[in-house]
């Protein structure tokens, strides 16, 4: 039998915080869970988060990781400078769970297909394709890792998940491998579920009038779009809100937040869908560097979002999960959603409206939303991708 509760502590001490979820939990009716989705705030110690519900719950796999000032659930925005702690649990005897975990400090797409392989012997199930799969891996390399996964599990296995992220892009963000966080690290679980489980990812952007092609690039770096420096013509798309700086390069996270660049990588129902790059920092010597990788040859959209866009999302895409299930929201059971921490950022002051749009959206349905530095999913039937300033969204149900 399929069954989940959330829980959420927004104490500043680890021990304390984890078990006021432990105890939550428990008084849900689930003594100890299979599986749980974890995120923290980077201030709480994630290893002794870790620690703390291991020992109440051994046997579970946790997949922990921090989260840009703590988290969500259905009950509470858990978030605070100090604290801020949320997680989902979940009990399914007649399901099978396997997680694997590990450093990134080696070759990322062989570190995917190795933890692939892990978490399926974990399960118990090696050599087998699961329902879904949940990944989460620190900044640096996701797309290489995405396809080391996606070696394993197959193209048609929808593989779910968002990057692990800290407050203030300093790096403090961490995945947890058993007992030791690691800040270069990635983990993959593999869900069998005994109910059905569902996927969607979309964002909150409109594309402008706004595009080029991309002429010289390297890796997450833009040197040039249509033969010009890249700097140039960012700064021209936003009417020069962001500008080339005559030294260095200067971090436009925040400024840029609102006015990302997309790439089609597909259509819905004749509608084109974008995946997001985050500009991260325009630079003297013309360049512009994101959070994702990016090509020779793509086509950039100059995409537009607003603080409205942002707040109205995260119910919209967990509406869409829905349909595709063909699920009412009664048949619903649970929900993980990865907002970008991006995106949070900018509506911070209004989580509370997104909060209380997600339960109206799913009234009465465990939910956890951990705000992420990246977010991975399926878009329009097509392969997994890896944006930026996107929504991933989970259901379980039926």
């Amino acid at each position: 039998m399929f069954k989940a509760a959330s829980a959420c502590s927004t104490q500043t001490n680890a021990t304390s915080a984890a078990t006021e979820c432990l105890a939550q939990i428990a008084a849900a009716g689930i003594p100890r869970p299979d599986f749980a989705v974890v995120h923290a705030n980077c201030a709480l110690s994630l290893q002794e988060i870790g620690r703390v519900l291991r020992e109440r719950w051994p046997g579970v796999r946790l997949h922990a990781a921090t989260s840009c000032l703590g988290g969500m659930t259905d009950a509470l925005v858990a978030m605070a400078p100090d604290g801020g702690l949320a997680l989902l649990a979940i009990s399914d005897s007649s399901g099978d769970y396997g997680l694997a975990a590990g450093e990134l400090s080696r070759g990322s797409e062989a570190v995917g297909r190795q933890l692939a392989q892990r978490a399926l012997q974990d399960a118990g199930r090696p050599g087998e394709i699961p329902a879904l799969v949940l990944v989460c891996a620190t900044p640096s390399e996701e797309e290489d890792f995405l396809a080391g996964v996606k070696s394993v599990v197959g193209a048609e296995t929808p593989i779910i998940g968002g990057s692990a992220a800290d407050n203030d892009i300093s790096g403090s963000w961490r995945v947890l491998d058993g007992d030791e966080p690691l800040a270069q690290g990635a983990m993959v679980s593999v869900l069998f579920p005994s109910v059905g489980v569902y996927a969607a990812f979309e964002s909150a952007y409109a594309p402008s009038e706004q595009r080029g092609v991309i002429t010289r690039a390297e890796g997450r770096r833009i040197l040039e779009i249509e033969g010009k420096p890249a700097a140039d013509v960012f700064e021209r798309w936003t009417e020069g809100s962001i500008r080339r700086p005559t030294t260095g390069s200067i971090n436009v996270l925040m400024a840029s937040a609102l006015t990302p660049l997309g790439r089609q990588v597909g259509a819905l129902r004749d509608m084109p869908v974008y995946t997001l790059s985050h500009p991260e920092t325009i630079c003297a010597d013309g360049s512009l560097t994101l959070f994702t990788r990016v090509a020779v040859g793509d086509e950039l959209v100059f995409m537009k979002g607003t603080t409205g866009t942002l707040v109205n999302r995260a119910s919209s895409v967990l509406r869409s999960a829905s349909r595709y299930a063909d699920l009412d929201p009664v048949q619903i059971k649970a929900m993980v959603m990865y907002y970008c921490g991006g995106c949070m950022l900018q509506v911070r002051d209004r989580l509370d409206e997104i909060q209380v749009s997600l339960k109206r959206a799913a009234p009465g349905v465990p939910l956890v939303v951990g705000f992420t530095f990246g977010e991975q999913g399926v878009m329009s039937q097509g392969p997994v991708q890896h944006g930026n300033l996107m929504i991933s969204s989970i259901v379980f149900g039926r």
